[in-house]
């Protein structure tokens, strides 16, 4: 049998032991007593509190909407009587609530208001919301004439001098957690509407001087959006001094993020490092309202850059940027002047890939191999003016290659205008200039070029897949056109090319050969001018250009054992040439010989099929034994044609 607990000195001496052998010794009815005394003072500590709100209900709701008209500074209409629950929590529940300020400028309307409130401050007869949530809330705000007045918390933090006591106070104002649930926001501004639907947001701000966090989900013009935003210290921002923010926006097409210092009031700014993605930089700026009238699609999108954003002035530095495969670095200014956007950016590459910048071009040849007549449908320029200097270690169109590129874009009023101030291309150096103005369905187009020195057989080569010349390439170049399509352009084309050739070649005929036999073998004479090469001392032409159409002016060349003298013309508009040469004996500097032999012969053709044609008659009259076989000449003829 065991021992007993009275005969257990170990048992005995504990406190536990103790309280057990009293209450053990307590009467039944003392137990009972007690139970039911303690559960009286809970009744009546539950009684107290909830007798503000069993009696005095619309005093106490009033205060509900004074709190909440203290906090926003907006006015509070309840389009019915709260209602009051207390499980899970103590809440307050109000369907159909009106929010709107003092001018009128913002209106919001929810389809219930849901308001959790604090435990204590409501046993004792008071409301102290912890946190609030608009369901279904339908926010307007018109800000063409007035301007939002709101004298709530925030304001009259930001009125508050800083470093006050009133500034102290009022960064002690208590808020709370803010949720909307599948809200609308509609703003009006400028003439234009912006819509903001199924808003889900979170606003955790307890004081008005502690940080503040916003979390946000929306749809904004088709696609979903999600934001978040944090202040450090709210209350300093608001008086107009500085604060450490962070912000990040996400969505399918676009990402961005920044993280610095922000300022409001007079010097209101932000500075500090931002970046960006897109997928397609073009259609994310149209999910803003903002126009890209620069050429290209803008594809794979990257950025990131120090940045200070004010009002009216954006500066970027140390900015990198990579876009249709291009990488570039360097700084870029945006500024609002009257309204209009101004950009100015100074940009550096060691390789420019420029067939994406013109992608979106229609193609110059349809497909019958004429010019294409497809609408050039030119951008609107109108959106902004563009200051751009890039320099380019590197540039390639196509197979066509520069370096050393010096390029500026200018958008001003509407005209585009593109220049190369100065490269090196093909041994030599190159310059251009184009200016483009859309008007209507319109195009207007003026250009001009110049080279030095450049490797014609190389940029040939490159430019058309052919080298026919070679040698060291002096031109210039002016043309004028205007027209809707490609095809009209061409016939309106007018202008001046002048061509200068030196120590070079032609390749595919071979004058000096041809020259040399057509005393002995004429005949065979048309079979060697086709065959070979000419070397060319030099070479000049000059083109002018009228609807289209090139009469060619001082067209020549000489070299070893020829001179060259040729006519004709250049129809751009079919894409034909119909030249008439003359090849004359020459001596070795290529001065023609008195009475010297000559070859006439035609260059005629398409662009894509030229034919080189000797005239056969000169070539038989030459030979002994075919001359009978062609008729005789008429007489005006024999006194016309040269001695042999």
């Amino acid at each position: 049998m065991s021992p007993s607990a009275e005969s257990d000195p170990s048992n005995a001496s504990r406190p536990g032991a103790a309280r057990r052998q009293t209450s053990a010794r307590r009467p039944l009815w003392a137990r009972a007593l007690f139970v039911v005394v303690g559960a009286a003072l809970v009744i009546s500590a539950a009684a107290a509190g909830l007798a503000p709100w069993l009696f005095m209900p619309t005093a106490r709701l009033a205060a509900l909407s004074s709190q909440l008209q203290e906090a926003t500074g907006l006015y509070v209409a309840m389009k019915s009587r709260p209602r009051l629950a207390f499980s899970p929590r103590p809440h307050v529940v109000i369907d159909g609530i009106v929010f709107a300020d003092h001018n009128g400028a913002l209106v919001i309307e929810a389809d219930q208001l849901y308001g959790v409130l604090k435990l204590l401050p409501f046993l004792t007869g008071r409301l102290d919301l912890d946190s609030l949530a608009l369901v279904r809330p339908r926010a307007r705000a018109v800000l063409d004439e007035k301007r939002i007045e709101a004298p709530g918390a925030a304001a009259r933090a930001a009125s508050a001098p800083p470093a006050s006591a009133e500034a102290q106070k009022a960064d002690s104002f208590r808020l709370g957690v803010l949720t909307v649930v599948d809200g609308s926001l509609r703003v009006k501004r400028a003439g234009r509407e912006y819509l903001a639907e199924k808003i889900t947001a979170s606003l955790d701000w307890r004081k008005i001087g502690d940080p503040a966090l916003l979390t946000a989900g929306f749809d904004w013009r088709g696609e979903h959006m999600q934001t978040q935003f944090w202040v450090a210290r709210p209350g300093a921002l608001l008086r107009g001094d500085v604060s450490v923010a962070t912000g990040r926006l996400d969505a399918e097409s676009l990402r961005l993020e920044a993280e610095g210092v922000a300022q409001l009031g007079a010097n209101g700014r932000f500075a500090g490092r931002i970046a960006g993605s897109a997928t397609s930089v073009r259609e994310a700026l149209q999910l803003f309202s903002i126009s890209t009238p620069l050429p290209g699609p803008f594809g794979d999108g990257q950025f990131s850059a120090q940045a200070t954003l004010a009002p009216k002035e954006a500066t970027f530095k140390d900015l990198k940027i990579f876009v249709d495969g291009n990488a570039f670095d360097g700084e870029l200014t945006l500024r609002l002047e009257d309204g209009r956007p101004n950009v100015t950016a100074a940009l550096h590459s060691d390789f420019v890939a420029l067939k994406p910048m013109l992608s979106d071009a229609p193609a110059l040849l349809a497909s019958d191999g004429q010019w294409s007549r497809e609408p050039l449908d030119p951008p609107d320029l109108s959106g902004a003016d563009v200051d751009l200097r890039l320099k380019a270690d590197h540039a390639r169109l196509g197979r066509l290659t520069v370096d050393d590129a010096s390029v500026i874009l200018s958008l001003r009023e509407s005209v585009l205008d593109l220049s190369l101030v100065e490269a090196q291309a093909y041994r030599g150096r190159l310059k251009a200039r184009a200016s483009f103005k859309p008007s209507d369905d319109r195009l207007s187009m003026h250009a001009t070029a110049q080279t030095s020195a450049v490797d014609a057989r190389a940029l040939l080569w490159d430019a058309f897949g052919r080298q026919a010349l070679s040698g060291a390439l002096d031109a210039s170049l002016a043309l004028d056109a205007s027209g809707a399509n490609v095809a009209e352009m061409m016939r309106a084309l007018n202008g001046r090319a002048s061509l200068a050739l030196s120590e070079g070649e032609i390749a595919g005929v071979d004058f000096e050969r041809a020259l040399r036999r057509l005393e002995k073998r004429p005949l065979s004479s048309a079979q060697d001018i086709r065959s070979g090469s000419s070397t060319l001392d030099s070479a000049k032409l000059t083109l002018l250009l009228e609807k289209g159409v090139g009469a060619v002016e001082d067209g020549s060349a000489r070299g070893p054992g020829f001179a060259l003298g040729f006519e004709g013309s250049a129809n751009l508009v079919e894409r034909s040439l119909s030249l008439k040469a003359v090849a004359r004996e020459a001596d070795g500097a290529g001065k023609p010989r008195d009475k010297g032999l000559n070859i006439s012969f035609d260059l005629t053709g398409g662009f894509d099929e030229l034919t080189l044609a000797p005239d056969p008659q000169a070539f038989i009259r030459r030979s002994g034994a075919a001359a009978p076989l062609l008729p005789e000449p008429p007489a005006a003829d024999k006194e016309q044609s040269p001695p042999r």
